[in-house]
């Protein structure tokens, strides 16, 4: 078996292992012949590439839909017809419906944004793409991703913020509940299971364990020496107050998997280091 991934420069593919061969592929044009120059007969591929989030697909949701359902679609069906090895999708827990339960594999399906729309509906072509294999296909939902290398238009972006002290930036719906995992504890559990092949089908990746928005902001930043006004943060609820995945199917599967969430440091040069 050969590991490959798409989305190595993305903010979990960045911390798969550097023996994992990087596809670099432009999955808004990617034709059949382009996408069967890459694929080798024993691979097996991570697919984590994508436009990520609610805001990056409303701004452009058509090159947004080109990328994260066609461009996926293209990339499985010469994956299947090519290669003998396993296909892992990595989908998102945007695609559940907003709940106080503990969140399982089973639960409600009920996207409430374009992003979730769009994951939902490539989940649903690659398990027509493998209907004749199913064995060949897993699909793995990640929670909330929280670190100081996370993107400026997610929460950890928004921690950032916060250090830097950018004048009127409030942190809101701080009293929200998350389940939060780092981008490097997400690419070593992908590189784990997939390195493993033993799983097909549905599977949570999340830590399991609740915690709220604003909590988990200050300990990154008093973990990292940073004092922040409590007027920095506004202590209310979003529409989706609590979101917190169950990931007893995976770690029944994977026991030595460690998902728990761990915030690195940020040095005075602005630079990541991780703590213990």
């Amino acid at each position: 078996m050969s590991l490959s991934i798409t989305g190595s420069t993305g903010t979990i593919g960045r911390h798969i292992p550097s023996g994992v061969r990087r596809l670099k592929l432009d999955l808004h044009s990617l034709q059949s012949n382009t996408a069967a120059r890459f694929i080798e007969h024993q691979d097996t591929i991570i697919h984590l590439a994508g436009v990520v989030g609610p805001a990056k697909v409303n701004e452009d949701p058509g090159y947004a839909e080109a990328v994260n359902v066609i461009g996926t679609a293209v990339l499985a069906k010469e994956f299947i017809k090519k290669s003998s090895g396993k296909f892992y999708y990595i989908s998102t827990s945007h695609v559940y419906s907003p709940t106080a339960e503990r969140i399982t594999e089973t639960s409600k399906i009920s996207p409430s944004t374009l992003y979730a729309e769009q994951k939902l509906i490539a989940e649903r072509t690659l398990s027509e793409i493998f209907s004749s294999e199913p064995s060949r296909l897993c699909i793995i939902r990640v929670f909330s991703v929280l670190d100081w290398d996370t993107g400026p238009f997610s929460l950890g972006g928004g921690v950032q913020k916060l250090s830097r002290g950018e004048p009127g930036f409030i942190l809101r719906n701080a009293s929200d509940t998350r389940d939060f995992l780092t981008p490097k504890t997400i690419a070593e559990s992908l590189f784990q299971i997939a390195s493993s092949e033993d799983v097909s089908g549905v599977f949570n990746l999340c830590s399991g364990i609740g915690t709220k928005v604003g909590e988990a902001s200050m300990r990154m930043l008093k973990e990292s020496g940073y004092v922040v006004s409590p007027d920095a943060f506004e202590w209310g609820h979003s529409n989706n107050p609590v979101v917190i995945g169950d990931n007893t199917r995976l770690k029944s599967t994977y026991p030595k998997l460690d998902l728990v969430w761990r915030p690195s440091t940020l040095n005075q040069h602005g630079k990541n280091h991780q703590v213990g």
